[in-house]
């Protein structure tokens, strides 16, 4: 076997049963080096080897392999709720990988976090949830009735309207996909916003943590983005 080499087969993206099989055709192994979670990947498979595809080794080399983890690992929900401000908890559950979203209710706590929730129930600090999950903050929006004016939404994403409606101490009420247009899911993820209800109007303000609702297309005829109203009323942009 002196001289003979084996060109490695590209691995990434296979799955380890089908990795084994390869490598055992080739005459060659392998070892688990690294197990990582990332969500957006496809779970289960190799995401780098080590030698490279098409390095020549010899017979009964270990090649090295990254795998994506199948199961999210756990985190410790953080204490958010009543001790500290909005900005500083959403940084801070971001940093323990972890997703937000908001919605406002009246409180004497102004712009501070009153509860936190994970689909609809209230979770307590230290509990173990997966990394990645989305921990619905609610916020504070005084105790008064304070008025503030609906910002214009149309032609916007889902996260950018929901991030300026909470800028704004508003809530993202219904969302309407029915006039979508749109034909797979993940097309659905691109769709607009064409009408929002209520509208933006200089007669229009409504209550702090009121809510807005939305209905979303992928057909770009449908939104009727008035750019002279925007300007007009200078106060919000379509960025």
């Amino acid at each position: 076997m002196h001289g003979e080499t084996i060109s490695v087969p590209p691995l990434e993206g296979l799955t380890i049963t089908e990795v084994k099989e390869i490598l055992s055709d080739k005459k060659l192994r392998y070892s688990i080096l690294d197990s990582i979670y990332i969500a957006n990947a496809e779970k289960g498979v190799i995401l780098e080897q080590n030698p490279l595809a098409d390095d020549l080794v010899k017979e009964n080399r270990t090649i090295y392999i990254t795998v994506s983890k199948i199961v999210p690992p756990k985190v410790s929900m953080p204490s958010i709720a009543g001790e500290m401000s909005l900005r500083l908890a959403i940084a801070k559950l971001e940093s323990y990988g972890l997703k937000v979203k908001t919605k406002y209710a009246p409180s004497e706590y102004v712009n501070s976090v009153i509860r936190q929730e994970i689909n609809g129930k209230e979770v307590k600090p230290n509990t173990k949830i997966e990394k990645g999950s989305t921990i619905t903050l609610t916020i504070g929006s005084g105790t008064s009735n304070e008025k503030i004016m609906v910002p214009y939404l149309i032609g916007l994403l889902v996260e950018d309207a929901e991030n300026k409606l909470m800028t704004s101490s508003l809530n993202i009420g219904f969302k309407d996909y029915e006039g979508c247009n749109c034909e797979t899911k993940k097309d659905s993820l691109t769709a607009k916003v064409y009408r929002q209800s209520p509208i933006r109007s200089e007669q229009v303000a409504i209550n702090l943590g009121s809510s807005v609702d939305l209905y979303f297309t992928c057909d770009s005829s449908m939104m009727n983005i008035n750019l002279t109203d925007i300007d007009s009323l200078n106060k919000d942009s379509l960025n």
